[in-house]
């Protein structure tokens, strides 16, 4: 699972899932689907912000430092997409009801506020996920050729950041690279995450057939080439799991 500062936590197809017509009235009132959900992101960070330091004093949960938890801990579960698409979606049909001060998007617009309302009680009912160690998700790493055995061909690439307890945080963006006959694949990490003890690459010849391509992760500094072709590894987590549920004035240890 993503973490909650990993980017978007949604799509303007997610929108569209809860509301078929959302795209005729962002194009209509010329509202920007993209920045909604960035501010309906924004307010729900501030809500969760408040959530943990009201139930997560700075005492609890000081590892690895003393620190108060905040966003950066929080994992992106199910019922937290569902409040955000309600709470973008009552932004986008309050800012059409001003354009227009039509009944029928005052009506939507009342309608996705109370779901929102609903639902960010119901996620904070389920628990506020919060990882222990959380790691980032990764940066795009940088591809390149050295002198080797292989053939030429395009391949695609993606890398994952793994923290001290063997948890992988988030696939970064897939890149792609050509590389010509007597040349080999090589990848590199960059910007790692000050908790990441190592990494593990993801490589196919299309972004849906990616796989593992490490049998353990590699050191920080360290580049992968590809030198044997690809292996049929695994194909990338979807992230960290929480370890906690924060739920009202308690923590539940996950499992």
């Amino acid at each position: 699972m993503a973490l909650f500062t990993d980017g978007p936590l949604i799509r303007i197809e997610d929108l569209q899932k809860c509301e078929n017509n959302i795209l005729n009235v962002a194009g209509t009132e010329s509202i920007d689907l993209g920045g909604k959900i960035a501010l309906a992101q924004s307010e729900i960070g501030n809500q969760l912000i408040l959530f943990l330091m009201r139930r997560l004093p700075l005492r609890d949960f000081q590892w690895p430092i003393p620190r108060r938890r905040g966003v950066g801990d929080v994992v992106v579960t199910d019922p937290l997409r569902q409040w955000q698409v309600h709470k973008t979606l009552g932004m986008v049909y309050r800012d059409a009801y001003n354009n227009q001060l039509n009944d029928r998007y005052q009506g939507k617009w009342t309608e996705y506020e109370q779901l929102a309302k609903a639902s960010s009680q119901t996620y904070f009912e389920i628990g506020v996920g919060v990882a222990a160690d959380p790691i980032a998700k990764a940066s795009v790493p940088i591809l390149s050729a050295s002198a080797g055995i292989g053939s030429g061909g395009t391949f695609c690439a993606a890398i994952a950041w793994v923290n001290a307890a063997g948890q992988e945080g988030g696939t970064s963006d897939v890149v792609q690279f050509t590389t010509s006959d007597g040349q080999q694949l090589v990848v590199a990490a960059v910007k790692a995450p000050k908790n990441a003890v190592g990494w593990n690459v993801y490589a196919g010849v299309s972004p849906a057939s990616i796989s593992l391509q490490s049998t353990v992760p590699l050191g920080t500094n360290a580049n992968w080439t590809m030198t044997l072709g690809l292996q049929q590894g695994v194909q990338p987590g979807d992230g960290q799991a929480p370890t906690w549920f924060v739920v009202d004035d308690r923590v539940i240890q996950r499992g």
